[in-house]
C-alpha cells in the first residue's frame, strides 16, 4: 500500500512510487509549475518509467533550456549549453550535453559503482585503459570526470596520453596548451598548467606537446611527485592513457598510479586481449577497480 504524502501545491505526490528528489523540487519551485503541471509530468514519468526531469520535457512542461539553465544557477551542476565557448565541447561529452539522456544515466550507474567501492576505500585516483584504439577510454574517463563533478567533488582529468591525446580537443581547448609533458619537463610539479574549472568543479591538465620519450616521462620521479601534488588537490583525478596492447606507457602509468580501470567495447575487445591487460596491470602491482563493457 502506498502512502500518500502531501506535495508542493496541496498536490498529493505518491513519494513511494515516485520519489522526488532535492534536484526535482527545486526546478518545480524555478518554473513556479502548477498542480496540472505536476500530475502531468508525474503521471508521464510513471508510465514511461523515468525520472521525473525527464518526464516534465517530454511532456512540455518546461524546455530542455530551462531545466538546464535552472540547474545550472541553482546547483552549480555542470552541464553544457550551446553559448559561448562552450560550443566547442565535443558531442561525446554526453553526461553534460544530454544530462537525462540514457546515456548519461549509464555513466552515473559507473560513477556510483566506483564510488560506493574503490572511492569509499579510500581509492581517488585511477588510469582509464583500453587494450586496443577505440575502446573508448578517452570516452569513459571524460564522462565519468564530468559525472563526478556533478556531484560537487573538485574533480582532476588528465590527459596522459602522450601518444595520440584527445582530451583538449573534446573540451574545446587548443591543442598547444602547455600540459603534462611541459610540467614534466620542466618540473613544474607544483603548479602544473591546468585548465581550472573548465566546468564548475571540473579541472582539465591536457597532455601538451608530443614528446618522444613518453614511458621515461611517466616512470620519472617528478611524476610521482606531481600524482601526488594532484591527490592532495582535487577529491577524484582520472587518467586517460594510451592503448596497452599497443604502448607499454599504460602500464608504467598505472603503476604509478596504483589503480585502473579496464575499457572494453561490446562486440570488439578481445577476452584474450583483457585477459592479457589485467594480468599485466596485477603483475604491476596496480589494483584492477573495475571494467566496464561499454557499447558507446
Amino acid at each position: 500500500m502506498s502512502v500518500q504524502q502531501s506535495g508542493l501545491n496541496g498536490l498529493p505526490l505518491d513519494r513511494q512510487n515516485m520519489p522526488l528528489d532535492n534536484v526535482s523540487l527545486g526546478l518545480i519551485r524555478s518554473a513556479g509549475l502548477t498542480d496540472s503541471q505536476i500530475e502531468l509530468a508525474l503521471a508521464y514519468a510513471r508510465a514511461h518509467g523515468v525520472s521525473f526531469l525527464t518526464a516534465a520535457i517530454a511532456s512540455g512542461v518546461v524546455t530542455r533550456e530551462f531545466v538546464l539553465t535552472s540547474l545550472s544557477k541553482q546547483y552549480n551542476y555542470p552541464i553544457i549549453q550551446n553559448d559561448g565557448a562552450i560550443q566547442a565541447f565535443s558531442r561525446e561529452l554526453v553526461v553534460g550535453h544530454e544530462p537525462f539522456g540514457a546515456s548519461a544515466e549509464k555513466i552515473r550507474t559507473v560513477r556510483t559503482s566506483i564510488f560506493g567501492g574503490a572511492i569509499s576505500r579510500g581509492v581517488r585516483a585511477f588510469v582509464m585503459i583500453g587494450a586496443r584504439e577505440g575502446q573508448g577510454a578517452s570516452y569513459l574517463a571524460a564522462n565519468l570526470a564530468v559525472a563526478f563533478a556533478q556531484m560537487s567533488i573538485a574533480t582532476l582529468l588528465v590527459d596522459s596520453n602522450l601518444r595520440d591525446p584527445r582530451l583538449a580537443a573534446m573540451f574545446g581547448v587548443d591543442p598547444a596548451h602547455e600540459g603534462l609533458t611541459d610540467a614534466l619537463l620542466t618540473r613544474r610539479v607544483d603548479s602544473p598548467p591546468i585548465v581550472e574549472n573548465i566546468l564548475p568543479g571540473l579541472s582539465l591538465l591536457p597532455a601538451g606537446g608530443i614528446p618522444p620519450n613518453p614511458q621515461e616521462l611517466l616512470c620519472s620521479s617528478e611524476f610521482l611527485a606531481l600524482s601526488a601534488n594532484l591527490l592532495d588537490r582535487y577529491g577524484v583525478v582520472i587518467y586517460d592513457s594510451p592503448s596497452a596492447m599497443d604502448y607499454s606507457d599504460a602500464y608504467m602509468l598505472a603503476a604509478r598510479v596504483g589503480a585502473a580501470i579496464i575499457a572494453a567495447r561490446m562486440h570488439h575487445a578481445s577476452f584474450d586481449d583483457l585477459k592479457a591487460v589485467s594480468d599485466k596491470l596485477r603483475a604491476n602491482q596496480c589494483e584492477i577497480v573495475g571494467t566496464i563493457a561499454n557499447s558507446f
